[in-house]
């Protein structure tokens, strides 16, 4: 699973490096690994939860709630896919099996997305699902050489 997730990162990283801090360059697979194994644990402490997105066999993209609040019943979505799979609809519709998993499964209230402002795609999907746009968080990210404006974005599971 790491060298599938390290291989699918390496084979994209211009496309995903210009919007993921986390996305490195020198990144090896034991640092894939590690990512795994931390998600895991934060999983088993429910704090995260990742999810692999495949189309038919092949790994193109990971989505997962991060920064979970099981006392406000809050968390943040983050997303990336294979620049071959973007427009086809599918980071949209895990999105939305997600947020299904979060209100009606994990019993959570509130799904947050941050999109950098620049990332119009990324921006698309939130709106698409039906986030509401709630601000611009002005140099919220630092990516190591400027820092970044993010869009925040809600959704409620009362306003489904």
């Amino acid at each position: 699973m790491a060298e599938a997730l390290y291989n699918t990162i390496k084979s994209n990283f211009q496309h995903l490096v210009t919007f993921l801090d986390f996305i490195q360059e020198d990144m090896t697979l034991e640092d894939e690994q590690q990512y795994l194994t931390m998600m895991l644990n934060h999983q088993a402490q429910n704090k995260g939860r990742l999810y692999l997105i495949y189309f038919e066999d092949e790994l193109i993209g990971t989505i997962d709630l991060h920064k979970i609040q099981m006392q406000h019943k809050k968390a943040e979505i983050g997303y990336w896919i294979a620049e071959s799979y973007a427009g086809r609809q599918i980071t949209t519709q895990c999105v939305q099996h997600l947020c299904y998993l979060a209100f009606e499964v994990f019993g959570l209230n509130k799904l947050t997305i941050k999109a950098d402002v620049r990332n119009i795609a990324s921006n698309k999907v939130a709106e698409k699902v039906g986030f509401s746009y709630v601000g611009t968080d002005l140099e919220d990210m630092f990516d190591g050489e400027a820092y970044r404006d993010m869009n925040r974005y809600s959704l409620f599971k009362a306003r489904l």
